[in-house]
């Protein structure tokens, strides 16, 4: 069951006088926020005394649309990115092990906390209220171009050596993005075990429609081949994009996954606290041949492409935004 109450929580509720088990389950509650492939929210957490451990809940990965579970792991760095950034805000230090039992990949990470942290340079500007507003706009962004400043910020999130951060609004790779995309759009609908997939995940109500429209919706994408008009609008979005934004790393390991997840998660709230939107668009990932012509484009070798994403101002600016549903924190809980 999803619900959009999880992100009704506010910084004062923190229990400043409790343990630090129950102090650490109150930061479980902005990890819960973070984005996800899907919506999926492929994670698990167990709290022991002063560690939070992370785990894969596989059984919500996307066997067709992600058989290696490289978008998996990236959604679980977001999570991890969103613990990292609240533990700091309320003074923990922390110290993350990454995969600690070998054999056992679905312990992605285990995280001890102690008092006296402050916030890292990378997570400047990122508070506890970020973390709630931000929100994901997938549609086309207003003509206008990012303030050197903003960039600067956005360009000093990455502080993992193994990652590399492209942020560019060269018309070229501009020209073979947008292509890769419809190419990619064109895969994916054409093959009904991709539609029937992700119709069983937009009946599960994980985008926040309506129990009926969610229905409809669901029996629309598994039965239709929706391709031409997706590549149709994810080709105006790609140009209304003040900028693309690549992450890159130098392995293919879940590791590197986990990773690109933090760094893309931290741009992403550096973003929001900028008033900038970041939509991500993992549709050419997903596909050996386009990521290996992506890799081409990359001005560096050895670089292979993990998380693609544009950057830009909204339309919506202003507006109310509206959030996805989340599982309660329970059902997310071991004991």
């Amino acid at each position: 069951m999803v619900t959009k109450d999880a992100w009704e929580i506010r910084e004062q509720d923190f229990p400043a006088a409790a343990s630090i088990e129950l102090q650490l389950r109150f930061l479980l509650r902005y990890a819960i926020l973070a984005p996800s492939t899907r919506n999926t929210q492929p994670w698990r957490f167990a709290v022991e005394a002063d560690s939070v451990r992370l785990f894969a809940d596989t059984e919500r990965g996307q066997p067709v649309s992600d058989p290696n579970e490289r978008e998996l792991y990236i959604s679980l760095g977001c999570a991890l990115e969103n613990l990292l950034v609240v533990a700091e805000h309320f003074g923990f230090r922390h110290e993350v092990t990454y995969f600690p039992e070998p054999g056992n990949a679905e312990l992605a990470a285990s995280v001890a906390f102690a008092p006296g942290g402050t916030p890292s340079p990378a997570r400047a500007g990122i508070t506890v209220d970020t973390i709630v507003q931000r929100h994901n706009d997938n549609g086309v962004y207003r003509s206008v171009a990012l303030p050197e400043e903003v960039l600067r910020r956005l360009e000093a999130c990455r502080m993992e050596p193994e990652l590399r951060l492209d942020l560019t609004d060269d018309r070229l790779f501009r020209r073979w993005v947008e292509q890769f995309t419809l190419e990619a759009d064109r895969l994916e609908f054409a093959d009904p075990t991709f539609r029937e997939e992700l119709g069983y995940w937009i009946g599960q109500e994980v985008f926040g429609m309506p129990k009926v429209l969610s229905r409809v919706g669901s029996l629309a994408v598994s039965r239709l081949d929706l391709g031409a008009p997706v590549a149709k609008q994810d080709q105006k979005i790609v140009e209304s994009a003040a900028l693309l934004g690549l992450v890159s790393a130098t392995s293919d390991t879940h590791l590197a996954h986990v990773r690109t997840g933090q760094l893309f998660e931290r741009l992403w709230l550096t973003a929001t606290a900028m008033g900038v939107s970041v939509h991500p668009m993992s549709q050419t990932m997903r596909h050996p041949e386009l990521r290996a012509a992506m890799a081409e484009l990359i001005p560096a070798p050895g670089w292979m492409p993990q998380h693609l994403f544009r950057v830009g101002y909204s339309f919506r600016d202003g507006e109310p935004y509206h959030h996805t549903p989340r599982r309660p924190l329970g059902d997310v809980l071991s004991d």
